[in-house]
């Protein structure tokens, strides 16, 4: 079974990307997604009915995107619903969570972009 956190994230123009860790039998690898691609796939999820955790909600004042403070603590908050959706082993075997991780898998995050976009992992 798949572990998935959030290790990190980095500004690209206007927008936020987080990089998500995927582990699993010794096997690690980075993938890059923006808040609005993880919310597609909470949404594909309760479209099925599959146990899942409360995603993190969009911010109601403001922008999200031009405050560092609101950045790592929708981080935090994303991290948490990866690691508490990762427990359900019954969602994480699902399709949409399968085919997820296989489309992670087919945009790998290379780490010396890294030293480019200026940010650490």
């Amino acid at each position: 079974m798949y572990s998935i956190s959030i290790s990190n994230f980095f500004f690209n123009k206007s927008n936020v990307e987080y990089i998500l860790k995927f582990e699993c039998s010794g096997e690690t690898f980075l993938s890059k997604y923006r808040y609005s691609q993880l919310k597609t796939l909470d949404d594909q999820l309760g479209k099925t009915k599959a146990e899942k955790p409360q995603f993190p909600k969009r911010s109601l004042f403001g922008k999200t995107n031009q405050n560092l403070s609101r950045v790592q603590n929708r981080q935090i908050k994303l991290n948490k619903y990866f690691e508490q959706l990762c427990l359900i082993s019954q969602t994480m075997s699902c399709c949409i969570i399968q085919d997820f991780i296989r489309e992670a898998k087919r945009n790998i995050f290379d780490t010396q972009d890294c030293e480019t976009l200026q940010i650490q992992l």
